[in-house]
């Protein structure tokens, strides 16, 4: 009999927790997936364009954000384990006066409140606010991207100082001019050639 509530009481407080843990988990997935996108298509602070590998979190990184993620769900979760557990209730629908063993919560309304709402900005309003931002800024980025490229596609530059002999470059079938630099102004034609990459 004691084994009985001994498992009883350990499911009534699994069934109770997990959905939470896993909910919170996922969550909290995609947020980071959306902080590491960001890393990896947003140009550091100073910098024109970026490139994927250099910003990456890497094998041990995703390692150390996906056990915060886990524990961070733990921690949620942990009172949802604490509130519920198996008690005795009266069975009212039957005339002998039974006692049923039923899992219930153990906290009143007010402590119930406070639990849900601490849930609902924890797993629902905090990463909402997280990804849309983070989704806004790549966005952002991208459209601005776009249009810069378009404009610099519809209107190729030339340089007027220290250009070599122009080269005619086949890009998506429209022939863009493109003035070779001397090898002292090597920033000017690491950034010629990204822009002709984007392109």
């Amino acid at each position: 009999m004691c084994l009985i509530r001994v498992v009883a009481i350990i499911l009534c407080k699994m069934v109770n927790a997990l959905p939470v843990l896993s909910i919170t988990s996922g969550i909290y997935t995609m947020v980071v997936i959306s902080i590491e996108r960001v890393r990896c298509v947003l140009p550091a602070r100073g910098q024109e364009l970026t490139t994927p590998v250099s910003r990456t979190i890497g094998t041990r990184g995703t390692i150390i954000a996906f056990a915060v993620v886990w524990a961070l769900s733990v921690v949620v979760a942990t009172p949802s384990a604490v509130n519920f557990d198996v008690i005795t209730a009266n069975d009212s629908s039957s005339s002998s006066n039974h006692s049923l063993r039923i899992c219930g919560s153990t906290w009143n309304a007010l402590q119930t409140t406070i639990y849900s709402i601490f849930l609902l900005v924890v797993t629902y309003l905090l990463p909402q606010a997280v990804l849309y931002v983070n989704y806004g800024r790549l966005a952002a980025f991208l459209w601005r991207r776009r249009r810069a490229v378009a404009a610099a596609s519809a209107q190729p530059q030339t340089a007027s100082t220290g250009a070599g002999p122009p080269v005619r470059v086949q890009v998506h079938r429209k022939p863009v001019e493109v003035q070779v630099r001397r090898p002292r102004d090597t920033a000017l034609l690491a950034r010629q050639r990204r822009l002709l990459e984007a392109l």
